[in-house]
């Protein structure tokens, strides 16, 4: 109740102050009133050296060389830095000859005001599209009459501005959704990227130190010269622990590889991935977080990333991995039987 009775106030005070205010001359918006205030004389608006009657006012007849005399008529709607100069137009010195008002005022009650170029002012058009009152039509030239169509077009037009602020929201919601979803997904993607490079390392790694242990070790027992100590020798325990130990080093071998091939498979993956993201996303959609995603997977996939192993290290590899009953480099069954004696392994 309280907020009904501070609008009406509000609007009554509005009325007031309204009717306070001397009336515009036709065609004059508020945000140039105050040049039209005085009751005695009126002053050019970009040539203040020059003064009119307010009779002159809308008198159909352009006397100010920027046209501020005729707010509310066509007359000096030919008025241009660049018009021809007449032997009827009034000479004066840096005098503006651009039209100083943006065009003929429409009120528009029930609507958004506008200006109307003062080429359309009593052309005989209703120009409802910006003049939907049909005040620009005041002369009713060819007896035409433009009714006041404001509170339909009005009415029509804040459902569709109502639509599209919604339709602006809905769409900022979704927008902020799919920026939040493309930066979760980013980061999810550049860590687990990063997860995989470590673990990829670090399975080279093991490969190579255990390749260099495995080679250490062949050529230790290799070099060794084992002697009998008697009935009873040490030869026979010496040679299952080697046999022993290289089949320890050759299933290490073995699985250190597979979880590098596993690695290397779902980085591979990760990179499908990432290049499906950046041939698919929209440029258009103007997200900064997305942008910065795919310029970071093209830097990254233009880097030069050191080779993860090769061919040839793989056949090598293949051929240590193989038992020795396959590759038949070390017969143990010779070693195995008949008697120990002092030899060298």
């Amino acid at each position: 109740m309280k907020s009904i009775i501070y609008g009406l106030a509000l609007t009554r005070l509005a009325q007031n102050v309204l009717a306070a205010e001397p009336s515009r001359p036709r065609g004059v918006g508020p945000d140039h009133a105050k040049f039209y205030k005085s009751t005695d004389i009126f002053t050019c608006i970009s040539n203040p050296s020059i003064t009119l009657s307010p009779s002159q006012i809308n008198d159909d007849y352009c006397d100010c060389p920027d046209g501020s005399d005729e707010p509310g008529t066509s007359a000096c709607s030919y008025l241009s830095d660049l018009s021809p100069s007449y032997a009827s137009d009034i000479i004066i010195d840096n005098a503006s000859r651009s039209i100083a008002l943006p065009g003929f005022y429409c009120k528009n009650k029930g609507h958004q005001p506008s200006y109307v170029p003062f080429l359309s002012v009593n052309d005989g058009v209703c120009d409802y599209d910006l003049c939907c009152d049909g005040s620009d039509e005041w002369a009713h030239v060819g007896g035409i009459k433009c009714e006041d169509r404001c509170k339909e077009i009005g009415k029509e037009w804040r459902k569709n501005d109502e639509l599209r602020k919604k339709s602006l929201g809905a769409a900022g919601k979704k927008r902020k959704e799919l920026v939040a979803e493309a930066g979760r997904l980013r980061k999810q993607m550049e860590d687990r990227i990063q997860s995989l490079e470590a673990e990829i390392q670090g399975s080279a790694l093991k490969v190579k130190s255990l390749e260099t242990a495995l080679a250490d070790a062949e050529r230790q027992e290799r070099g060794k010269v084992v002697r009998s100590t008697g009935k009873g020798s040490k030869l026979g325990s010496l040679i299952q622990t080697a046999k022993d130990r290289i089949e320890e080093l050759r299933e290490s071998l073995v699985e250190i590889r597979e979880q590098r091939d596993t690695g290397k498979s779902r980085l591979a993956e990760l990179e499908g991935i990432l290049s499906t993201f950046q041939a698919e996303y929209n440029p258009n959609f103007n997200d900064e977080g997305v942008k910065r995603a795919v310029r970071s997977w093209e830097e990254y996939a233009a880097r030069d990333r050191p080779a993860i192993g090769n061919d040839a290290q793989d056949r090598d590899l293949n051929e240590i991995a193989k038992p020795d009953s396959e590759t038949g480099i070390i017969k143990w069954s010779d070693w195995e039987e008949g008697e120990e004696s002092d030899v060298d392994v």
